[in-house]
C-alpha cells in the first residue's frame, strides 16, 4: 500500500454532513469520498491547462512546442489504458 499523510480538515458542519450522508449512501468512507473528489478537481484542471495549451499552439510559433503537444496526447491517449 503506498504510504499515505493523515491531516486536518475543517468544514462547515452543515457541509461536513452532506459530504457524509453521500458518502454513506454510497458506502464508502469521508476519506475516500474526499479523495475522489479532489482527485476529479484535480483531473478537470490538468485538463483545463492541457485544452488551453493546444489553444496556443499556432499562435505564435516561436513558443509552440510540438513535443510537449506530442507528449500531452500520448498522455491523454494512454491515460485508460
Amino acid at each position: 500500500m503506498k504510504r499515505q499523510i493523515a491531516f486536518t480538515l475543517r468544514f462547515d458542519p452543515t457541509f461536513y454532513e452532506r459530504v457524509k450522508a453521500v458518502s454513506a449512501s454510497e458506502g464508502r468512507s469521508v476519506t475516500s469520498f474526499v479523495q475522489e473528489a479532489v482527485a476529479k478537481k484535480l483531473d478537470e484542471d490538468d485538463a483545463a491547462s492541457l485544452f488551453q495549451a493546444f489553444t496556443l499552439v499556432g499562435d505564435d510559433v516561436s513558443e509552440t512546442s510540438v513535443e510537449f503537444a506530442r507528449d500531452a496526447q500520448r498522455e491523454v491517449v494512454l491515460k485508460d489504458v
